[in-house]
């Protein structure tokens, strides 16, 4: 009996020890900039854009918009989408400009810049300004959205 014990606490050693396959992190780095990208782009061309991005974000994600309350959970954060864009024509785009991938290749984070547009009392309104956007790996080996947050550079500006 102790001998077999032994050889399992051997054998289990063993396969807890065996080299796990290498992440290629520059892969999971385009990986992350293609979907952060997709996700700009679907939200664009979306008739239903908060449920496009609610659609990218995890069960248990988490909004961090500027000058409110921070939005735990899809529910909340499609109704803090919902909200600003029912703002007198609102519009948003959004670009990444770099993404990291941990050691792990299951987390990462993209940052990037966005450009909304808006009706202000007198004439139309631009924010500009910058996000930061944590992504986690699924099971399925595509990217979710744990977290995302963004503020602008200034006060808004008019366009002429």
């Amino acid at each position: 009996m102790r001998a077999t014990t032994a050889l399992s606490l051997i054998a289990m050693a063993l396969v807890g020890c065996s080299p796990q396959p290498a992440i290629d992190l520059a892969a999971e780095r385009d990986a992350l900039m293609n979907a952060d990208r997709a996700w700009a782009e679907a939200y664009a061309a979306s008739e239903s854009p908060a449920d496009v991005f609610v659609g990218q974000v995890t069960d248990d994600a988490t909004l961090l918009p500027p000058d409110a309350p921070l939005a735990a959970g899809k529910e909340a954060i499609h109704a803090a989408m919902s909200g600003l864009e029912a703002t007198p024509g609102f519009s948003v785009t959004w670009s990444p400009v770099a993404a990291e991938v941990g050691s792990g290749g299951d987390l990462g984070f993209t940052r990037g810049t966005y450009h909304i547009e808006l009706d202000g009392p007198e004439n139309r309104l631009a924010i500009d300004g910058k996000y930061l956007t944590i992504w986690k790996k699924q099971q399925d080996g595509t990217w979710k959205v744990i977290a995302d947050m963004f503020n602008a550079d200034g006060p808004p500006t008019p366009l002429m």
